[in-house]
């Protein structure tokens, strides 16, 4: 009987540990799958942890209607990385969207609160937009630094790009045409993934890029300023469920010292370690903190 007795007592306690270890609040970070993605939550959880609180990091979300699904059902308590542009398009269903960069930050603001009860902090200091890049020896060439700079070479030219930007009416070519004033001499439609190697090997002349694919720096390419701010801002944010920012105060503190933390350059070149050096996520976020003296 004793026996018998000790063997449920264990049990109890075993049950008992057990649901102590899963009740203990541990906060859900979601990422897309791309490095970008994974540095950043990877930074937010080092930060996170610093101040003694659990992060997960629930990676592989395919999209942000994806993410933001999960963040309204709670699965996950912050998005890791959100762009201004594709949420004011997307998520908010604005048609019209501010150019300015200030304007459209406190329009995306203002709707992910009024719509979902979350809060989209500042930009990290980065945004991953559409950018137009030639090859360096082009650029010295024709004196090519911004967009404009193409219009008296634009018919000589063959561009590659993505075949859905060719056929976009609000961002895509054919508004490009009307802005810049500029028709390229031939058009090449191809995996976003292909128009590096394609610019690279003089396969086509100028390309539709991301601006902190890593890419851009493995082939020394250089990026046309978009002077006549023709693609939206795709400025860099996290975003966090008003209730855990209330229940976790010190998440606050902790977003706050991200805010304006990593330019364009700086993305691409941590982009670069993990993509092209293959060094792991977790490894990058870790050495950039401690050198910005953000981590112990």
């Amino acid at each position: 009987m004793k026996r018998a007795t000790g063997i449920l007592l264990a049990i109890s306690l075993t049950i008992g540990l057990l649901s102590g270890c899963a009740s203990k609040d541990i906060i859900k970070i979601g990422a897309q799958s791309t490095s970008e993605q994974l540095i950043m939550a990877n930074m937010i959880k080092l930060l996170m942890k610093q101040d003694k609180l659990d992060g997960q990091i629930v990676s592989g979300l395919g999209s942000t209607p994806v993410i933001v699904n999960a963040m309204k059902s709670n699965e996950i308590q912050i998005s890791a990385v959100r762009y201004v542009g594709t949420d004011l398009s997307g998520t908010l269903g604005i048609k019209e969207l501010p150019m300015e960069s200030k304007a459209a930050l406190a329009m995306v603001q203002k709707g992910i609160q009024d719509k979902f009860d979350q809060t989209w902090f500042p930009s990290y200091g980065f945004q991953n937009t559409y950018i137009f890049t030639v090859r360096q020896d082009l650029a010295d060439k024709f004196n090519l630094n911004k967009v404009s700079d193409v219009v008296s070479h634009a018919k000589d030219m063959h561009l590659g790009t993505d075949n859905a930007w060719l056929e976009r009416t609000l961002d895509g070519y054919p508004a490009f045409k009307k802005t810049y004033g500029i028709e390229f001499g031939k058009t090449s439609p191809m995996e976003i993934g292909l128009v590096y190697k394609a610019v690279s090997n003089k396969d086509v002349d100028i390309v539709l890029a991301y601006s902190t694919d890593p890419r851009l720096k493995e082939y020394n390419l250089k990026t046309l300023e978009d002077d006549k701010k023709f693609f939206p801002p795709y400025e860099a944010s996290p975003v966090v469920r008003n209730d855990t920012l209330k229940k976790y105060p010190q998440l606050q503190g902790i977003m706050d010292k991200l805010v304006g933390l990593v330019d364009t350059k700086t993305m691409t070149e941590l982009n670069y370690q993990a993509d092209i050096k293959k060094i792991e996520p977790d490894v990058i976020a870790e050495k950039f903190l401690k050198e910005k003296g953000l981590l112990k």
